[in-house]
């Protein structure tokens, strides 16, 4: 099967939609002593999207879980983990909450990214969007640097700016 990344996804079905953690992922690249690649993720945990009429975001939140980032690299993980970085025992997840979808040009979800207990701006543009009768998949990509979000030192685990790729899987409600 192959996508047509050409075409320009489109907001058509208004509603209140789920979001399927166990279908979902979060994924992350970023650099390793400035030049290689450090991959990984980190497990979703929930979400709500909520859409009006011309695909108006009336609400978006979603959470995923910081005590379960991976990179493939325990002493890396456990060190990312920990107080310095992002603190998982204390914060124990990372929330995006939506505050604007936008139509023009490029699909973009605009939002806040809460790292730590500090809310950050961060836009996903979204590279496909596909519904299918109660259920919707989207993807979705950003940039995030690190150190605005309060996750700072450590670099040479990885670098400031992290590629972040989302792959989330809804189920409208009711």
């Amino acid at each position: 099967m192959s996508v047509d990344h050409s075409a320009r996804p489109q907001i058509t079905s208004l509603g209140t939609w789920r979001l399927e953690p166990a279908a979902s992922t979060v994924e992350f690249t970023g650099r390793h002593f400035f030049f290689l690649p450090v991959r990984g993720s980190v497990p979703v945990r929930s979400g709500r999207v909520e859409l009006g009429p011309d695909g108006v975001l009336l609400h978006l939140d979603a959470a995923v879980g910081a005590a379960g980032f991976e990179s493939g690299n325990p002493q890396r993980d456990a060190a990312v983990r920990g107080p310095s970085l992002l603190d998982a025992e204390r914060f124990p997840e990372l929330r995006l909450t939506g505050e604007h979808l936008s139509t023009d040009g490029d699909l973009t979800l605009t939002g806040l990214l809460e790292v730590k207990g500090r809310a950050t701006p961060v836009t996903f543009t979204v590279d496909e969007l596909t519904v299918r009768g109660e259920r919707a998949v989207v993807r979705a990509g950003a940039r995030v640097d690190r150190h605005a979000c309060g996750v700072g030192g450590m670099r040479s685990l990885v670098g400031a700016e992290l590629r972040v790729r989302v792959r989330a899987e809804f189920v409208r409600e009711g």
